[in-house]
């Protein structure tokens, strides 16, 4: 029988939830004993790639088959270790007992209630002579004669006293038909004998390849244009016009900017923060623009548009758009920081620039927030697929806004450290702005061991250990000050 390929419609929304109460239960019984905990997930993940690798069970019956193999044997938690036990007898009565302690334990939760005829008879034999309940043959769950015949191969070849590879694998073949589904160990041998598992948690690598489509399916809609990114508003366009004529004045920008209520706020409670300190108290547009300046007044009212995109709905979402958010502020600021401190041209034009760098994360992760299956996905997960594909995004959102070549080429460099001193230096700046807010912990990722002076984009900008600790200082302050107000 053919099966169809899994959607991830179809893992039932509880899915995540028992995962994580089975893995509370888990690190229970690695309490009472470490060997069974690994034990356990041991069968668990070469249980459910085999049932997956040779479609054994239909829709989300590996998945299930998984969370029975991790919980398989909690009915030792009740008991000590069998090695700490002096008494043979009992240490057989309780090895018989533990899968029917094990059910009575997990049938608390209703949720396990499919699990339970895996995790009761996985020590039953296929002759008919396990336990408890000695069934024989097809009698048996098949998930539990997956489960057995994985926890006899995982007994063989990584328990104590495990058996070089080829002898446990004759050993296996011994053992069909009597402790073993024949129909099974067969399969088994050749799954094994294809190459190695995959390693990792089965239900991790599954949720990864989910997300890993799930992102493939938004990148296809951006090309083909059934997915429209978000435009930039009117108003910064318009900005942008009358900034470049020569006989502008405050005036001219402030009728544009008041045209948008809640963005003129915005900008003044900006222009009213300590880093943009002066004489005089701020209580209009008119009054902000003066003290910004023609060009940071753009770059602020840029900012104060963006920040709109960050918007989540889902807690989860909203957590990691925050943080982009933060990243993304402390980076144009950063960038800014570094052109003024080597007189570089257009330091507003370089904050912009900051700015925009990760845009592709924020709209992926937007799109990516309307599936069915976001809110159930870790963030690490999340943010990995973002990272694998959010520069082209973000070329092509930043063209679109008319934003020019070099916006573009920041962004599809600012990750990578093939730079060269023919970079163009705005490129620079931001590349070495992404490193130095990983430093400061405005980011996902690890900053890593090396120097700010070692980041090569420092290198190529000659920048100093000094000057890096400035930035470094003042943007903290930035942060602090403004990056609520936006």
């Amino acid at each position: 029988m053919t099966l169809r390929p899994l959607n991830p419609a179809d893992i039932e929304e509880g899915l995540q939830r028992l995962n994580e109460i089975a893995q509370v239960i888990v690190s229970l019984l690695g309490e009472v004993s470490p060997r069974r905990r690994e034990h356990s997930e041991r069968v668990a993940n070469l249980a459910a790639q085999f049932a997956e690798s040779a479609r054994l069970l239909e829709e989300t019956g590996p998945y299930r088959l998984y969370l029975a193999g991790l919980l398989h044997d909690v009915g030792h938690i009740a008991s000590p270790p069998m090695e700490e036990a002096a008494d043979p007898a009992k240490d057989e009565t309780r090895l018989r007992r533990h899968p029917v302690a094990a059910v009575q334990a997990l049938s608390k939760f209703q949720g396990f209630a499919p699990l339970l005829p895996a995790v009761r008879h996985h020590h039953e034999r296929f002759d008919g002579t396990g336990y408890p309940d000695r069934k024989a043959g097809e009698a048996i769950p098949l998930e539990a004669r997956i489960l057995r015949l994985v926890d006899c191969w995982d007994g063989l070849a990584a328990g104590p006293g495990s058996l070089e590879r080829g002898a446990a694998l004759a050993r296996l073949r011994e053992l069909a038909g009597g402790e073993l589904d024949p129909g099974l160990v067969e399969p088994f041998v050749r799954f094994l004998e294809s190459g190695e598992p995959p390693a990792g948690d089965f239900l991790a690598r599954k949720e990864a390849s989910l997300i890993r489509q799930s992102f493939a399916g938004i990148l296809q809609k951006f090309s083909s244009g059934k997915l429209v990114p978000p435009a930039m508003p009117q108003v910064v366009f318009e900005l942008r016009n009358v900034i470049k004529r020569q006989d502008s004045s405050v005036k001219d920008l402030a009728d544009v900017l008041e045209k948008d209520p809640v963005l003129s706020l915005r900008l003044i409670a900006v222009a009213r923060s300590p880093i943009y300190k002066g004489y005089g108290e701020v209580k209009s547009v008119q009054a902000a623009i003066p003290r910004l300046g023609f060009k940071e007044t753009l770059s602020i009212v840029v900012a104060i548009a963006n920040k709109s995109l960050y918007e989540a709905r889902h807690p989860l979402h909203r957590v990691l758009m925050d943080k982009l958010w933060v990243h993304a502020l402390a980076s144009a600021y950063a960038a800014k920081l570094v052109a003024q401190s080597l007189l570089l041209e257009d330091p507003e034009g370089i904050f912009l620039m900051g700015l925009t760098h990760d845009v592709g994360k924020v709209v992926l992760l937007r799109a990516f927030a309307d599936l069915p299956e976001s809110a159930t996905v870790s963030p690490e997960t999340i943010l990995s697929a973002i990272q694998d594909a959010h520069q082209s995004v973000g070329v092509m959102l930043v063209k679109r806004w008319g934003f020019g070549e070099e916006f573009a080429r920041g962004i599809a460099l600012h990750e990578k450290d093939e730079l060269t001193a023919d970079t163009h230096p705005a490129i620079l700046a931001v590349h070495l702005a992404n490193r130095l807010t990983r430093r400061m912990g405005y980011s996902f990722f690890d900053p890593g061991a090396e120097e700010p002076a070692a980041i090569v984009s420092a290198r190529l900008l000659g920048v100093s250990s000094e000057v890096l600790e400035k930035v470094e200082a003042r943007v903290r302050e930035i942060v602090r000050d403004v990056a609520h107000l936006f």
